[in-house]
C-alpha cells in the first residue's frame, strides 16, 4: 500500500495544533509535562527519517494526549516528518485502520522512504486501552457512564506525563525496524 497521496495531502502538524480551538489549552498542557528521559532519548534517536501520518480530529481527547507526545519527540529528533489526515474527512483511509471494528484514533502510521507501510499505532497506549477494556461491560449495561472512564483515563494521561505512550510507540517501532 502506498500511502504517499494521503501524505502529500495531510496537514502540516503545525497546521493541525490551529485547529484544536478549546483543547489547545489541554494539548499545550500535556506537551509542556512531556520530557524525554536520556536513555529513552538515545533510542528515539535511532529512528531517524522517519514519516508519521497521523488519522485524528481535533475533538477527540485521546489525540488531545497522544499529538503533543509525537510532537515534542518529532522536535526533539528534528528528522521526523509528522502530517495529520483528518479521519472524517478521509474515511477511505481510516477504514484500514479501524480497532475492533471501530474507528478509533488517532492512529500513526509510520512509513518508509517510499510512502509503503512499516507499522501502525494506536488509538491508545495499551494501559490505557485496558482502562477501557476494564469497564466496557460496565458501560454497556448502564452501570457506568461513559464519561467517567474517560475521566479516568484523562487522569491517567496527566499523572503519566505522555511516558506510557512513548514506551508503546518505542516498542512497535522495535517490533518493525
Amino acid at each position: 500500500m502506498n500511502l504517499k497521496p494521503y501524505f502529500e495531502k495531510a496537514l502540516p502538524y503545525e497546521e493541525y495544533i490551529s485547529l484544536l480551538g478549546e483543547n489547545l489549552e489541554l494539548y499545550q498542557h500535556h506537551y509542556k509535562k512531556f520530557t524525554i528521559p536520556g536513555a529513552q532519548e538515545e533510542k528515539i534517536r535511532k529512528y531517524k527519517s522517519l514519516k508519521i501520518l497521523v488519522l485524528a480530529e481535533p475533538w477527540c481527547g485521546d489525540c488531545t494526549a497522544i499529538l503533543p507526545i509525537v510532537g515534542k519527540i518529532a522536535e526533539t529528533i528534528g528528522a521526523w516528518s509528522v502530517k495529520v489526515l483528518l479521519r472524517d474527512k478521509n474515511l477511505d483511509l481510516m477504514e484500514q485502520f479501524l480497532t475492533r471494528g471501530g474507528l478509533a484514533i488517532p492512529i500513526l502510521l509510520f512509513l518508509t522512504e517510499d510512502y509503503s507501510l512499516l507499522s501502525r499505532w494506536g488509538p491508545r497506549p495499551e494501559v490505557v486501552q485496558q482502562i477501557f477494556e476494564d469497564h466496557r461491560s460496565q458501560i454497556q449495561d448502564g452501570k457506568i457512564e461513559k464519561s467517567a472512564v474517560i475521566k479516568k483515563i484523562r487522569n491517567f494521561y496527566a499523572r503519566d506525563r505522555g511516558q506510557a505512550i512513548m514506551k508503546d510507540i518505542l516498542n512497535t517501532l522495535k517490533k518493525h525496524m
